[in-house]
């Protein structure tokens, strides 16, 4: 089962990201909800106990580098997989920089074409990166992934994936920040694919001018889920999804308005504040 929540959830948490407060209907309806004040702002998280989802809103200023990483770049830090046959289909590949917030910054590397890569990483370092100059500090990490096909059967279309972040000689189970990077870019992505397909079909079948103007691509409002499986290698399972909101400004840049995260989740630990006298 796909952990994103239902539509009526989604409503619930964007209602309460709009108005910042908390009532005690929420708690009543059997949803929890606060707000996490950290160093990038105030997160609303929301709380289903009932059927244990948990779920934010990601801070985000998305920011994809100039530089790319090479393959010889990975091979430095993954030298075995060099005897893995399908390294061959991603040899003349580069693969993309991308910071999620200023110090939070992953190269994002796609392996659907080499799955045997993917399995055969190890936990080690990140490939070195060449960050903008603004955007040079903080911690850099790799996403290895590979597209595992799309499920058209609900609106929107959602995504699969699998996921392995590889930094500081470990590999993490779960890695929010660096999935949300990936989410975001391959949204993009998507969105400018998607567009250019219904140009290229307006111009075959009339004036492009004309079918521009119809299907008003300006004003139109992106939404993409992704299914993000991750820590299987670790013995540490973890799915999440991860929802991106896009829309177009009026410079004409597509850019990420809203960023969710969600997944199945468990009680893990609770504390109290004692009073001192």
């Amino acid at each position: 089962m796909i952990p994103h929540f239902q539509a009526a959830d989604r409503q619930q948490i964007f209602m309460f990201i709009e108005r910042m407060e908390y009532k005690p209907s929420d708690r009543d309806s059997q949803r929890q909800s606060a707000v996490l004040m950290t160093k990038a702002g105030p997160i609303p998280i929301f709380f289903n106990p009932y059927r244990q989802v948990a779920a934010c809103s990601v801070p985000h200023n998305l920011h994809i580098h100039e530089s790319h990483v090479s393959l010889n770049d990975i091979l430095a830090v993954q030298p075995q997989v060099k005897m893995v046959p399908t390294i061959e289909r991603v040899k003349n590949k580069s693969f993309p920089i991308v910071s999620i917030v200023k110090g939070m910054t992953f190269c994002l590397v796609d392996l659907t074409d080499a799955p045997e890569v993917l399995t055969a990483l190890r936990a080690g370092e990140a490939p070195a990166m060449i960050l903008d100059e603004e955007w040079n500090s903080g911690f850099s990490g790799a996403i290895y992934y590979e597209r595992r096909g799309e499920d058209n059967a609900s609106e929107p279309t959602i995504y699969n994936m699998h996921v392995r972040m590889i930094a500081q000689g470990v590999e993490d189970p779960g890695t929010g920040s660096g999935n949300c990077a990936l989410a975001c870019y391959l949204a993009l992505a998507a969105g400018e694919r998607s567009q250019k397909e219904q140009l290229k079909s307006a111009e075959r079948e009339e004036d492009l001018a004309a079918k521009t103007e119809k299907i008003k691509l300006d004003d139109k409002n992106e939404h993409h889920v992704f299914a993000i499986e991750q820590g299987l290698e670790v013995g540490r399972k973890c799915t999440i999804a991860i929802e991106v909101d896009i829309k177009k400004g009026k410079d004409g840049k597509r850019a990420v308005t809203g960023l969710v995260l969600s997944g199945r989740c468990s009680f893990f630990t609770r504390g109290e504040i004692m009073g001192v006298y």
